[in-house]
């Protein structure tokens, strides 16, 4: 599926490593959401790792 915010990038399912933390995210503009992917729910990626108390590099994801 395309990104409903930057309309170029495809939306992957990850999760996040050492966690049961499943999301989706988009592989061009880094957009993250935890379920319902519309362009009013979406969070940046370093917002939403900074939320969990992580550092925010893909290195902490899994795309799956």
């Amino acid at each position: 599926m395309l990104c409903p915010y930057c309309e170029y990038g495809m939306v992957l399912r990850a999760y996040i490593k050492d966690t049961d933390k499943k999301i989706y995210i988009c592989e061009e503009c880094d957009t993250v959401w935890e379920e319902i992917i519309s362009d009013e729910t979406g969070v940046g990626f370093a917002k939403y790792m900074e939320k969990i108390g992580r550092c925010g590099s893909w290195d902490e994801i899994e795309v799956i």
